[in-house]
């Protein structure tokens, strides 16, 4: 019997892992990437000589014992790089009030501190602490298991655990914080994460902060991405970069192979998709086996807001802070019709692989409104004087907590929602798709389409919530579904 052939639509880090897991599933695998480097959003690029990274923050599972790692490991992951674990998640400063807050890795040091700041949420925080740390059991999902998130939930229930909490803490980040009585305790927790995330989200970091499981990579996104391109390649797999699928081919109800933009027709015996969702099902396929379902996630379900990325690369001594912190502003200040008054500021110092010697980049990430920049973008001359102005902006903001930085200052970089979108095609900006919130937890993405044959989806899209372990997961996951649909053993060995 002929070996079948796959098409997986997109390079990102769900696309590569699907490539890999197939390979080594005796599928014939050819991979399309829109952009000239694999990755995605998963990616660094490099400024005058400073390394912008524009992904890996924290990374779950980056040592033995997690469901994950393993996954790191088939990728070849692991041995081409160098984890740091995260001592600290967020460090918490306010011009304001002068109030400051580090929240470490050391369970007991952050519980007696938060109960310090508040004693009158003494109870508040113990219940919320506690249930991070069960939240750490909740290991992503890797497709051992076809059970969803909620299944999962249940089944730790029956052991006399976690089902209690998922009912008490299913809720946004702004209205837990409601029973909280102390002003500064509110707003270090809403800032935890992303203010209309879930809480058992930001529950589950704090559980693998504690739990040693979260970690950093050194030298940025794109060194953790290669070696899984370099391993894609390594069991025979094929890639084209600058090669923008689109259209997906469709024979008698069966997914066919693919149309790139110019002409050229690749045929396969099966398509997956791992690239944008909306351009997938209403761009590459036309809209044509969307169903309510698909529909009602666009219209009702919350995607992650686009963002502003301001990096500045800094030479010389400067002031030195943790890797992430929040830094409440004495005024808040405006770009475009946003108004701000923190900046979520990621300090890069503590990594000398990606920028060596005195070198140093200082990045502010600030959520904004898709519809200004793309408006923008109408006129090339006021695109670019607007993001002058931003940078501009941000680092009046920055000289109050990095004194003397304007006068280090040899970089500035930019990139807006219309970045995101050139390079990695990514729906209204939305960088990791939909927000994990009360109702996306409960309702799994589907990963084929009903009335389609021989496709498939994987990636951020369809994993609520994002991240790096998910995407890397999906792939995975969708390589063994398909091998179940093909009735053969899925196997992870080269």
């Amino acid at each position: 019997m002929d070996r079948k052939s796959i098409i997986i639509v997109g390079g990102g880090l769900a696309g590569l892992s699907a490539g890999c897991y197939a390979r080594m599933n005796g599928y014939d695998v050819q991979i399309f990437e829109h952009a000239a480097i694999p990755g995605g959003v998963c990616t660094s690029w490099k400024t005058n000589d400073y390394l912008i990274d524009g992904c890996i923050h924290w990374l779950l599972g980056h040592r033995p014992g997690n469901s994950v790692y393993t996954i790191y490991k088939d990728l070849g992951i692991v041995d081409a790089n160098r984890f740091i674990d995260a001592k600290s998640y967020i460090n918490f400063v306010d011009a304001r009030t002068g109030n400051r807050f580090e929240l470490t890795a050391d369970y007991e040091k952050v519980k007696d501190r938060l109960i310090a700041i508040s004693p009158e949420d003494k109870s508040t925080i113990e219940g919320f602490l506690q249930a991070c740390r069960v939240m750490a059991e909740l290991q992503v999902p890797t497709g051992e298991s076809s059970k969803s998130v909620l299944d999962k939930l249940a089944g730790l229930w029956q052991k006399g655990r976690m089902l209690k909490y998922f009912f008490k803490y299913n809720l946004p980040l702004n209205e837990y914080v409601k029973r909280i009585k102390n002003r500064w305790l509110r707003d270090i927790i809403v800032n935890l994460f992303l203010q209309d995330m879930t809480t058992l989200f930001s529950m589950l970091m704090l559980g693998y902060l504690f739990n040693n499981q979260l970690g950093m990579v050194e030298g940025g996104s794109i060194r953790f991405v290669l070696p899984i391109e370099k391993k894609f390649k390594k069991l025979g797999g094929k890639i084209a970069y600058n090669a923008t699928v689109e259209k997906i081919l469709v024979e008698n109800d069966a997914a066919a192979g693919v149309k790139l933009a110019g002409g050229p027709v690749h045929k396969s015996d099966i398509v997956i998709s791992a690239a944008d969702l909306h351009s997938t099902l209403f761009d590459m396929l036309g809209g044509k086996y969307t169903g309510g379902r698909f529909e009602h996630m666009f219209k009702n379900w919350k995607m992650f807001s686009p963002l502003l990325l301001v990096s500045f690369g800094v030479r010389g001594d400067i002031k030195r802070y943790p890797p992430v912190n929040v830094f409440f502003l004495k005024e808040p200040f405006k770009i475009g019709n946003t108004e701000t008054d923190r900046l979520l500021v990621r300090d890069y110092s503590y990594d000398k692989v990606m920028n060596p010697g005195d070198k140093t980049v200082i990045q502010a990430e600030i959520e904004t409104e898709y519809d200004y920049w793309m408006g923008l973008r109408k006129n090339e001359e006021i695109y670019y004087r607007e993001k002058d102005n931003a940078a501009r902006k941000v680092l009046d903001k920055l000289e109050e907590f990095y004194p003397g930085i304007k006068a280090k200052v040899e970089m500035i970089d930019v990139a807006t929602p219309y970045t995101f979108l050139r390079y990695t095609r990514n729906y209204m900006g939305a960088f990791e798709g939909w927000l994990m919130t009360g109702e996306t937890i409960k309702m799994p993405v589907p990963k084929t389409l009903d009335g389609l044959k021989n496709f498939y989806l994987a990636g951020q899209w369809v994993e609520p919530g994002g991240g790096v372990p998910t995407a890397v997961a999906s792939g995975r996951r969708v390589v063994k579904k398909i091998c179940y649909d093909d009735k053969k053993d899925f196997v992870t060995q080269d």
